[in-house]
């Protein structure tokens, strides 16, 4: 991977939240166009704090690539990933934040689809405040995920205008290229939406509305590939990696990122023939797991990755959000994350672990 006009061996990161202090709780944001960035300055200093507190632990435990730690999500309840599918919704025209309980086959929770009333169209910019929050908090390289991608949002929205998903998903594809051009003139340097494939046939459709939303932004451009968190979603190996892979390699994106802890790195061999114009991001820590895996472990399944898919071309990673793990189990997987990719880093360079602990400079 690339970081900085620098090729950087096996960086790591984690896909993106992460586990709230105690003094967070609640709503941060707003809802609406016209609502204020915060409720109030009191708010806006526990969520600077929580954001850095979270950043923090990031540093601590090594990663190369630290994220904003998704410090809105309210994951002092059973629900606190609801924020991704409502915190792009809530801030576009178009959108009103009510809507038809979200069920999609056995997931079914009490989060409401975000209702379209009209248009869809972006006015103003929406992670704005937290890109600020996390880069008055560090130096090192950034990455947000910004939402679900505009593909699932159309196919988890309660649609009272369009009547056609695919005229949806492109007005959002839209107004996400507006806000991620927006972030990239800002200095953030990767971008990450969260689309569910496994959910979905592949139709064109689908590619059309991610690469319209990625169209031409100066940003690293990453795609989570989300099989689910705790409630246990079906992931690639249940619906056929044949049927995800290779009609994904279509998508205009620098990476792709999978969920493989969670199914041993089973699905490492259907990799096979990876395109040489993407990176593979591979998930290492199974954040359905209370326990933390070993370094050897992780260096293991690295190992067989790197058989497959060129090293230059593998990123390391969580499997999906840490948010709902206790934060210093969080705090431990991370650090056995960079001790991981550390053994296999020092074996591909001919190096000692500890030198090789960080990918890319502190």
């Amino acid at each position: 991977m690339k970081l900085r006009g620098q090729e950087v061996l096996l960086p790591t990161t984690l896909v993106g939240a992460y586990p709230r202090p105690v003094f967070m709780e609640g709503k941060v944001f707003g809802e609406g166009v016209d609502a204020p960035e915060f409720p109030s300055y009191r708010m806006r200093e526990l969520y600077r704090h929580a954001v850095a507190l979270a950043i923090k632990d990031m540093t601590d435990a090594g990663l190369d690539i630290v994220t904003d730690g998704a410090q809105h999500y309210e994951n002092e309840t059973d629900y606190e990933y609801a924020e991704l599918f409502h915190y792009m919704a809530h801030r576009l025209e178009g959108y009103a934040p009510y809507g038809d309980r979200m069920q999609v086959g056995a997931f079914d929770l009490p989060i409401y689809k975000p209702t379209v009333l009209g248009e869809v169209k972006w006015r103003r910019p929406v992670f704005k405040p937290v890109l600020e929050a996390a880069r008055d908090a560090t130096d090192k390289p950034l990455k947000i995920n910004v939402s679900l991608g505009p593909a699932t949002l159309a196919a988890l929205s309660t649609d009272k205008y369009y009547g056609d998903i695919k005229a949806l998903s492109l007005d959002i594809a839209r107004a996400y290229n507006a806000e991620f051009r927006d972030l990239a003139a800002r200095g953030l340097e990767i971008i990450q939406i969260t689309e569910p494939l496994t959910f979905f046939e592949p139709e064109d459709w689908i590619i059309e509305a991610i690469n319209t939303a990625f169209e031409g932004v100066p940003a690293y451009r990453a795609v989570h590939i989300c099989y689910g968190h705790e409630e246990g979603q079906p992931g690639i190996l249940e619906l056929k990696a044949d049927r995800l892979f290779p009609w994904a390699f279509q998508l205009d994106c620098d990476q792709i990122h999978l969920q493989t802890a969670c199914h041993d790195f089973a699905e490492i061999d259907h990799l096979r023939g990876w395109p040489a114009d993407k990176d593979l991001g591979v998930g290492v820590i199974d954040i359905e797991d209370m326990r933390v895996e070993s370094p050897e472990r992780i260096a293991a399944w690295l190992r067989r990755t790197i058989e497959v898919v060129p090293v230059e071309r593998v990123v390391v990673s969580t499997d999906c959000a840490l948010a709902s793990v206790r934060r210093i189990v969080a705090k431990k997987k991370l650090e056995s994350l960079v001790k991981g990719a550390a053994i296999v880093r020092a074996e591909v360079l001919g190096t000692d672990p500890e030198t090789a602990s960080r990918a890319f400079p502190a």
